[in-house]
């Protein structure tokens, strides 16, 4: 037994031992890899968590965001005007227009060059744009995105904006797309397409604006600043930021900026020269628990060329304007606040707020009536120069009843007023005002309904050179809107 017992211990050690080897002969099978989920990542950025996921092989925070809005759109229309001076007296035989809120206007329109009329009167003309319809439509889609990482400096942030727009009839976008705005945050920095810091608020609560110099929402301009926070809420701010052309202004350069950014707000009589300097915007700011405070200014030059038969002058000087505004968080509710911001200007007409109002038809809503003259700077016949100084109050109150409805009202006043004219004089002073109202129904979370009604009076003084009895003082309109928002 002891015999075949060794025998059958040491066959066995042998089989081992043979398979032990063929099995180092085998290929190793690894496990499966362990499955890498998304992360989340939650990174606060000026008080506003950011919550996305974290991009694969970085610490970079990523949050997708965009909205769809389609909207119709209508209000009055009526009949609009321009107008120009002859003065052939003085050897002028061609027409100047005032107005540059006027869509369609061209400087070789037979009704805006008018045939030669006796020294000093007025020719007025039926705004040529044509027949408008009174209602439209506009679609927008946007997409954006914010990437942030944490540095021993603090957030170093990415925001960026693409937007589509299809539009056509009353008040629309036109067809396009752009780049809303894109642009990099880190230790104070602030470089891109990034919404200006000389405005308080913006353009309001509605689509089209109250009077307030926007380009918050829209228009914003390419920016390099610098902010200093300094605790307590308090914030300063120095910042360059581009000048463009956002309103046409008869001249050869005159371009209407899809994605808007500048200020320029055209010449009377002449032409915008290209720009040596940057607009420069100064801040001081504050934010607490009760609400905020802002004031602000900035300067703004002007570089012109007038177009007289008599010979062609230049001017090179500077626009400045100041804008100001408080808001108070409201116990009613949360998000319920009143708001009052105001500003001021001197040949930096933009800045006052009253050319964007509603969308930009410089009081002649919907094209009705005359517009107010609203340039940077004007000439004179002579050439002598004239200068607008232009101001404007507004305040807006916003009211939560339920997560679900909420309620805007908004006002505004304002004017331009114009030194230097001579009696052969074609520009004049306007005030106007504009009140209106905006609701939101949000049903279910990422989906909102929105009504706005909106309305403006403007009236202009009969200049030096018009007939008082063929002029036309008085321009008003109301625009409605609804919109269905689906955001994400």
């Amino acid at each position: 037994m002891t015999l075949i017992k060794s025998l059958l211990l040491g066959s066995a050690a042998g089989i081992l031992a043979v398979a032990s080897a063929q099995a180092a002969d085998l290929p190793t099978k690894k496990g499966a890899p362990a499955v890498e989920y998304v992360k989340v990542c939650k990174i606060t950025v000026a008080g506003k968590p950011v919550i996305g996921f974290t991009l694969p092989g970085s610490d970079a925070c990523m949050h997708l965001t965009g909205y769809l809005t389609g909207q119709i759109e209508a209000g009055n229309i009526d009949t609009g005007y321009s107008y120009g001076v002859n003065n052939n007296a003085a050897g002028f035989g061609k027409a100047r227009v005032p107005g540059s809120g006027l869509q369609g206007v061209t400087p070789s329109d037979p009704l805006v060059n008018p045939a030669p009329a006796p020294a000093g009167a007025a020719a007025a003309a039926i705004n040529p744009s044509g027949p408008r319809p009174a209602f439209g439509f506009t679609t927008r889609l946007n997409f954006g995105a914010d990437v942030v990482s944490n540095t021993a400096a603090g957030p170093l942030a990415f925001h960026g904006e693409m937007q589509f727009e299809n539009g056509n009839g009353f008040d629309n976008t036109g067809v396009g797309a752009y780049i809303n705005v894109a642009y990099v945050t880190w230790a104070g920095i602030t470089a891109g397409k990034a919404p200006s810091f000389f405005s308080f608020t913006g353009g309001g609560a509605a689509w089209a604006n109250f009077f307030s110099p926007d380009q918050k929402g829209f228009n914003q301009p390419d920016v390099l600043a610098y902010t200093a926070s300094t605790g307590g809420g308090f914030s300063a701010t120095l910042a360059l930021q581009s000048p463009g052309s956002n309103t046409p202004d008869f001249s050869a350069a005159g371009q209407w900026g899809a994605s808007g950014g500048g200020t320029y707000n055209g010449v009377y009589n002449g032409f915008y020269r290209s720009s040596d300097i940057p607009d420069i915007v100064a801040v001081l700011a504050l934010s607490q628990a009760w609400g905020s405070a802002q004031i602000s200014g900035v300067a703004h030059e002007v570089r012109a060329n007038s177009n007289n038969a008599i010979g062609i002058v230049s001017t090179d000087t500077w626009g400045w304007a100041m804008d100001a505004g408080v808001s108070f968080n409201l116990p009613s509710g949360a998000g319920d606040q009143i708001l009052i911001t105001g500003a001021w200007s001197y040949d930096a007409t933009w800045y006052s707020g009253l050319s964007d109002a509603m969308w930009g038809e410089n009081g002649a809503v919907n094209g009705n009536g005359q517009a107010m003259f609203l340039q940077d700077i004007g000439f004179n016949y002579d050439n002598s120069v004239m200068n607008p100084t232009a101001w404007s109050v507004s305040a807006e109150f916003d009211h939560h009843f339920n997560p679900q409805v909420t309620v805007s009202l908004e006002g505004s006043v304002g004017g331009v007023n114009w030194s230097n004219q001579i009696k052969t004089s074609d520009l004049a002073n306007s005030t106007s005002w504009l009140i209106g109202g905006v609701g939101h129904y949000a049903p279910v979370a990422g989906l909102d309904f929105e009504f706005e009604l909106l309305y403006q009076d403007t009236h202009t003084d009969t200049p030096n050179s018009a007939n008082p009895v063929a002029w036309h003082a008085n321009a008003d309109g109301v625009a409605a809107r609804f919109e269905v928002t689906r955001s994400w």
